[in-house]
């Protein structure tokens, strides 16, 4: 079972029916998914519309629905969600792609967790993902129903009968087991000459070279993943990274990362 590891895109809010829980949905993507057939909006609004049985799918990884702390310390649900990375370009691109995909995404978790959402669903603009990110293993591919002959209308389409005979489905779930990325030691901190330069200390013990190592820094958010070694850190704080003025140094001896972080406003 190959291991995959996921490209953030965004993230969708969104709450549960009946408990009103946050619900948030990590869009990424991984080359390690099959690409679905390249098709035009046409081509989809012609597949929307139609009554006749169409072979086009979408092939996409549902990770397992976990339970995290969001800001306020209130508990929601959280799941990742994986396409290849040509569709998300499609996603990107097209309104009507987006669309279309946000609603799979939803049907799949319905039909793979029982889980109902709200019809109002907001791409957050300033947080790509909510909580830690799962790496991904292929387990199987399950071909799950979406279609039921004669539906004309998307949800309809995407959402009608499994026992339909001789429906093809628009959504290939491709079932995978998550494993629990390592969280490195760390600590932040603020030296007394430069109050307004945070510092990050983070400790990879088994990591030999900084090329295992990738850094993200964002306005109010730190992400270090090694992929090799199977670490993801992302966090976030409340302070305003200047990102241009950022520096960092990895120490093969003490195998310690430091991150030297200047803030706006300092």
């Amino acid at each position: 079972m190959p291991t995959i590891n996921l490209m953030i895109c965004f993230c969708i809010k969104t709450r549960e029916v009946g408990s009103e829980r946050k619900f948030f949905v990590n869009i990424c993507h991984t080359d390690a998914i099959p690409a679905p057939k390249d098709i035009s909006e046409k081509e989809l609004s012609e597949i929307l519309e139609s009554d006749e049985i169409s072979e086009f799918r979408v092939p996409m990884s549902i990770g397992e629905v976990r339970t995290e702390k969001d800001k306020k310390n209130e508990e929601a649900k959280a799941a990742d969600v994986a396409v290849h990375p040509s569709f998300f370009n499609k996603i990107e691109q097209s309104q009507l792609f987006k669309s279309f995909f946000i609603t799979i995404v939803f049907e799949g978790l319905k039909d793979k967790y029982g889980i109902v959402c709200n019809d109002e669903k907001i791409i957050l603009k300033n947080r790509k993902a909510f909580g830690t990110l799962q790496m991904h293993r292929i387990q199987q591919r399950e071909v799950d129903e979406k279609m039921k002959s004669g539906s004309r209308s998307l949800i309809e389409e995407i959402t009608g009968s499994t026992g339909s005979e001789g429906a093809k489905p628009l959504i290939e779930t491709i079932s995978s087991n998550s494993i629990e990325n390592r969280v490195p030691e760390y600590r932040l901190f603020r030296r007394k000459a430069q109050p307004n330069c945070l510092v990050g200390e983070f400790k990879f013990p088994d990591v030999i070279s900084v090329k295992e190592l990738r850094l993200d820094l964002g306005e109010d958010r730190i992400v270090i993943e090694s992929t090799s070694k199977n670490y993801l850190l992302d966090i976030f704080i409340p302070l305003v990274i200047r990102q241009s003025s950022c520096t960092s140094t990895f120490n093969k001896s003490t195998k310690i990362l430091t991150v030297t972080m200047p803030l706006v406003g300092g």
